[in-house]
């Protein structure tokens, strides 16, 4: 391009001075201001390459270039008309004719990708030259014309041939690209493309002070059970008709792209004075679009999502510090509930950051083996004898003193610590009740997590009866209703060993979630753990009563044991021996305590 100028103006400036002529002079400054226009134009574009524009953008700064490159070689093809005009010399012809044709071949070589610009610049560079030799006196001038005629058809097929092999050439590029930087299942942006879409577009908003964005990372809500239950082609079927509904919800200058697995990410251009009201709608509108169920293979698949949000540049101006924001905002609605959208803000931070010691914690702790059990007991409600102990895992922090489970057990089951949290607990109750008399029996909970690992969970439970010597019979593993949600062959199977090995299954907490009767049928269960709701109220609400007669009678037809949770007052113990409940716990009976104080009370039992 500058080469170009620079010959442009050479040529313009020796024809003035060769003519003296005021329209040469008026397109020596011509040019001279096409030159300064083109190079502002290149400036801009080199400024603009790599960032994200709207299309609007674009198309403007297209037409400018287009106008200016045109008029730049409609100067110079001018220029040679006036002087083949002004001049009777062959020598000057030849020059004249000779910028013409080197032109128009850098034209044809350079531009042919550009049609458009291409054709505008052959035009304007030889009809001038075309139209001089024929209408003024140049000897063997219809020659010439004749020459440039033929030189313009040659370079328009050359242009056009040039053009098919290039957007041919651009089509597999582009198609090469493509693969490069789209999800394959989805055609979204991948990471990879999203994170060049994200640092551009932090550069665009880098250039005025008034554009703003907000990122919104979307995930779904437990599709790991949907992967699960009905199969990766189902869970495929899902994720196409999630990134579906982003396309429909989002505006048409908005990007989503999808991270991978069951997760996407929205970029939402907006102007800083609309932060946060519009982010907020949108982050809305997309959460009423994902929760509609998803119709796979006739088969409506309940579904939802959680959003985090996080704005550019209240919550960051890096591309790294805008995803951690927006993770942790994600983090926070999974936290709430699930189903629903959180916009980051400094107490988030805070509260993700206590977290993520409370899980650096939580390996040093289990390192050390400071989990132990603590034994709350379970009673008779006619003798008022202890017929066993249910282990509750405890957490004596060296430093911050007893660490509450409703605190560490979240935090262990988010990052799978559960896991060994759970077989540090199983062995030391299990050890711990194998020096107490027959046939009191100690309960160990489960967590869904270890499930997730049955062989594991199966060898686990094995060692710490050999280790121990406890005769299974003696142990109770108990389960809550949430672990029906993950109906798996593995679960079912590992249940059925346990009941195979002599071990009795709980199902914990009845009533409180997913209760079906389907599961009692299902599963081997021999007791069944009443939820403390239907307990607290037992002495004077109708329904409550009406629920626990309805279940003590369902146990008793199925040859199970029945227990009652949280019973907590005289009045509660009363009202269910009345109804015939014969086992209960809760702090009526006695609280959880260490393993040193439940040996002595079990020794005091079997004294007496």
């Amino acid at each position: 391009m500058f080469a170009s100028m620079f010959m442009g103006l050479v040529l313009t400036l020796t024809v003035w001075l060769m003519t003296w002529s005021a329209i040469c002079g008026f397109f020596v400054a011509l040019n001279i201001l096409v030159g300064i226009k083109r190079l502002r134009l290149t400036g801009e574009y080199g400024r603009m390459a790599g960032i994200a524009l709207d299309r609007r953008r674009l198309q403007d700064f297209d037409r400018r270039f287009l106008f200016w490159w045109t008029m730049f070689s409609l100067g110079i093809g001018v220029e040679n008309f006036l002087l083949v005009a002004k001049t009777t010399e062959p020598a000057d012809w030849t020059l004249a004719s000779g910028v013409t044709i080197g032109f128009t071949v850098a034209f044809a070589s350079r531009n042919a990708g550009r049609l458009k610009l291409f054709l505008a610049q052959v035009f304007s560079m030889c009809a001038p030259m075309i139209v001089a030799y024929a209408v003024f006196p140049v000897k063997n001038g219809v020659v010439y014309a004749g020459l440039l005629c033929g030189l313009l058809v040659v370079a328009i097929l050359l242009g056009f041939s040039a053009h098919d092999q290039i957007v041919e050439l651009y089509r597999a590029n582009l198609k090469t690209r493509q693969m490069a930087l789209n999800d394959m299942l989805t055609g979204l942006m991948n990471r990879f493309a999203f994170t060049e879409a994200l640092e551009r577009e932090i550069e665009r908003c880098g250039l005025g002070s008034r554009e703003a964005f907000s990122l919104i990372v979307v995930d779904l809500d437990r599709f790991k059970e949907i992967n699960d239950m009905l199969g990766h082609n189902a869970g495929d079927a899902v994720i196409v008709e999630m990134a579906a509904r982003l396309r429909r919800v989002i505006d048409g200058d908005d990007v989503v792209a999808r991270l991978g697995g069951d997760e996407f990410v929205v970029l939402s251009r907006e102007r800083r004075r609309e932060w946060p009201q519009e982010a907020s709608a949108l982050a809305e509108r997309i959460v009423v679009a994902l929760r509609e169920p998803a119709v796979i293979d006739a088969s409506s698949i309940p579904i939802s999502a959680s959003l985090g949000v996080a704005h550019y540049p209240d919550h960051g101006v890096a591309a790294t510090e805008l995803m951690k924001k927006v993770d942790i905002a994600l983090y926070e609605a999974k936290r709430e509930g699930r189903n629903r959208a959180a916009i980051f803000d400094s107490s988030m931070q805070a509260r993700f950051n206590e977290e993520r010691v409370m899980e650096l914690e939580i390996e040093t702790a289990i390192a050390r083996d400071e989990f132990e059990p603590w034994f709350q007991p379970i009673g008779n409600i006619e003798t008022g004898q202890i017929v066993g102990y249910e282990a509750l895992a405890r957490w004596p922090h060296p430093v911050r003193g007893m660490i509450s489970p409703g605190k560490f057990i979240p935090s262990a089951e988010q990052t799978g610590a559960i896991v060994h949290i759970g077989e540090q607990i199983l062995q030391k109750a299990c050890a711990a009740a194998a020096a107490w008399p027959d046939p009191i029996y100690v309960s160990v909970n489960l967590s869904p997590v270890q499930f997730r690992q049955t062989s594991r969970l199966v060898a686990s439970v094995r060692e710490a009866l050999a280790r121990s010597g406890l005769p299974p019979r003696r142990l109770t593993l108990e389960i809550t209703e949430s672990l029906m949600m993950e109906d798996t062959a593995e679960t079912r199977a590992a249940i059925a060993e346990f009941d195979q090995m002599g071990i009795s299954v709980s199902l914990d907490d009845f009533g409180a979630g997913y209760s079906s009767l389907s599961y009692i049928h299902s599963y081997p269960f021999s007791k069944i753990k009443i939820d403390k709701t239907f307990i607290d109220n037992i002495e004077s609400e109708r329904e409550s009563i009406a629920i626990v007669s309805a279940v003590r009678v369902l146990a008793e037809k199925l040859d199970m044991e029945l227990i009652a949770e949280g019973v907590e007052t005289l009045r509660q113990h009363l009202a269910l021996r009345q109804l015939g409940v014969t086992r209960a716990q809760g702090y009526y009976y006695g609280k959880p305590v260490p393993q040193a104080e439940a040996a002595v009370a079990v020794r005091h039992l079997a004294a007496g």
